[in-house]
């Protein structure tokens, strides 16, 4: 019935019976002092009782543990429910593989037999191990303790209903944390998500304080505090958090990482969880990535204009390089994708390289990336022009080998989409170089940079037109007019009123709903592949771009705000050096 060999000789194991040199001796009281007197004497009974179990277990053929001062491992828990590991005085503590270590007190107790028969049913080798009666008593306080979570199915669907009632408690988010104290942990969670749906936010940051924990969604690229909830109610949401997103629930000093979804009206949520020990408690930060969200065209992105025709132009090139750059946050991926929707087509075969895949394309194969697993962007690229693609997209290139076979693969008739961070479009160029790509290889291989930065678009539900402030007014003017010596041929003029947004419900009262790029294109024509190609610098290459029409950041950001899209102050804070 049981396997008697050791699992694994690092186990941790009480001495055996006859090994009577590492029993702790008997301990020298004085009299006088009655309290270290009884404590002494209790530890003499315990003693006895313990060599007891030892005699017996060595009589049985069976191994004795003291489990009380034996470590457990806590995942080991789910395998049997609390209720019957009490009653029958069962508890498992150690697995390698298939087998697995059980302490028992009671080894011919049939309701013992019937559980260890259940875990063979299981396909697990069961070594058995004798324990003391008070000793497992001890050892199953564990199952009370915040390291055990009774398994659950967890309901991730969630019906338009539900969505409908949740969306109705949260009317105001700044309630968020009494509607937190009334519900279960796992209703909690769902809450939050809902709520950040609703916000339009991308991440949920909980963040511990001395006295509190602080819940801020980021809006628009922008951390707003929502609601502040008591640390009282916060253990169970985090452990709930935890358990959801596969992570260890007993361990709370080493940063984790984990994920989980749920379903809304057959459109998976997938939220990712990221969890960092701090001064006064874990911090969680949740990214929620709807993947059926739609992937929008580059005029809902903002693009317009000279910008526009150029963007549609690049999905007709046959081969080249094509990298989107910016700093994190600034909409880069969500580019890229609205790139591949329009190189999506039957007669070609498109791959990503992806770390996550955040959003699911039809007709596309994405790949997630595993650097656990020996699987990045360089392996992974090598593989992928193993498969014959006509166009790749990689997430990011972040070293020489990525980049050198990038550049090669834009060298050898491919398309190749990637991200690189770099401030400005033409920093792209010593960037590479920086990398260790050489001048030979970057000019040929690379055909556009895209830079890019996320304004914040205003609220058209409650937005007004207002005359110009004068000093905004100085500013549009002197920025339009270096804009016409770039493009004398455009035609661009400044209203008398710009709009305002006070803010509304919709916009969680901020003014401000969605978010639109500021852009700058530079395309490496015969002129700037020379100027690589001669080790020029940024100063000669700028020139020829901006011969070429090309406008920076800022500019295209001024534009946007002549149109009524955003305000000066985002495009201020955007491109802001």
């Amino acid at each position: 019935m049981t396997d008697q060999s050791p699992l694994n000789s690092t186990t941790p194991v009480t001495p055996a019976a006859d090994d009577t040199s590492k029993v702790p001796s008997m301990p020298v009281f004085k009299d006088s002092d009655q309290g270290k007197f009884v404590m002494g004497l209790a530890q003499i009974n315990r003693q006895s009782k313990e060599k007891a179990v030892q005699e017996k277990a060595a009589s049985l053929g069976l191994n004795y543990i003291d489990i009380a001062v034996t470590p457990i491992n806590s995942d080991l828990l789910k395998l049997i429910p609390a209720e019957v590991a009490k009653a029958n005085l069962i508890i498992p503590f150690y697995r390698l593989g298939t087998k697995l270590r059980l302490t028992v007190a009671h080894p011919t107790n049939p309701d013992t037999l019937a559980v260890i028969h259940g875990l063979q049913a299981q396909g697990l080798l069961i070594n058995l191990n004798l324990s003391s009666e008070e000793g497992i008593m001890e050892a199953l306080r564990i199952y009370d303790s915040n390291q055990y979570i009774v398994k659950k199915e967890i309901n991730t669907t969630l019906d338009e209903t539900q969505i409908k009632n949740f969306e109705k408690e949260l009317k105001e988010l700044a309630l968020l944390g009494e509607k937190l104290r009334n519900v279960s942990s796992e209703e909690a969670v769902y809450l939050l998500n809902v709520g950040a749906i609703r916000a339009g936010s991308s991440d949920i940051h909980l963040e511990t304080e001395s006295q509190y924990v602080r819940i801020r969604f980021r809006i628009d690229g922008l951390l707003h505090e929502v609601s502040r909830i008591d640390k009282s109610i916060w253990g169970n949401i985090a452990n709930q958090l935890k358990y959801m997103s596969n992570l260890k629930v007993n361990v709370t000093n080493i940063p984790q990482d984990g994920r989980f979804f749920f379903v809304v009206n057959d459109r998976q949520i997938d939220v990712r969880v990221s969890v960092l020990p701090t001064e006064f408690g874990e911090s969680f930060v949740m990214r929620v990535l709807d993947s059926g969200r739609h992937i929008v065209n580059f005029e809902e992105l903002g693009y317009s204009g000279q910008y526009l025709q150029k963007i549609e132009n690049l999905t007709k090139i046959h081969h080249g390089m094509i990298l989107m750059t910016g700093p994190a946050g600034s909409g880069k991926t969500t580019s890229l994708y609205a790139m591949l929707a329009k190189f999506n087509k039957p007669e070609s075969k498109i791959i990503t390289l992806e770390d996550p895949i955040e959003y699911h394309l039809e007709g596309i194969s994405q790949s997630q990336i595993n650097e656990k697993g020996g699987y990045s962007f360089a392996s992974g690229l090598r593989s992928i022009l193993r498969q014959d693609p006509e166009v790749i997209m990689i997430g990011e290139i972040r070293d020489l080998e990525t980049a050198e076979t990038a550049a090669q693969a834009a060298l050898t008739g491919r398309i190749m989409l990637s991200t690189l961070h770099t401030n400005s479009a033409i920093e792209t160029i010593p960037r590479l170089t920086n990398i260790g790509l050489p001048p030979f290889m970057i000019a040929p291989a690379l055909h556009t940079v895209v830079a890019q930065r996320l304004a914040r678009r205003l609220c058209t539900n409650c937005q007004k037109q207002q005359p110009i402030p004068q000093s905004t007014l100085e500013e549009l003017q002197k920025i339009l007019e270096i804009i016409k010596t770039v493009r004398p041929s455009e035609t661009i003029t400044i209203p008398e009123t710009l709009p305002v947004a006070e803010g509304c419900e919709i916009c969680s009262h901020t003014g401000y709903r969605g978010r639109i790029c500021v852009i700058e294109m530079l395309e490496v024509d015969f002129e700037m592949k020379d100027l690589i190609l001669n080790k020029a610098s940024t100063t000669k290459m700028i020139e020829s771009a901006r011969r070429k029409g090309m406008i920076t950041m800022r500019e295209d950001g001024i534009l946007k705000v002549i149109q009524g899209l955003t305000t000066l102050e985002e495009v201020h804070r955007v491109t802001a050096n």
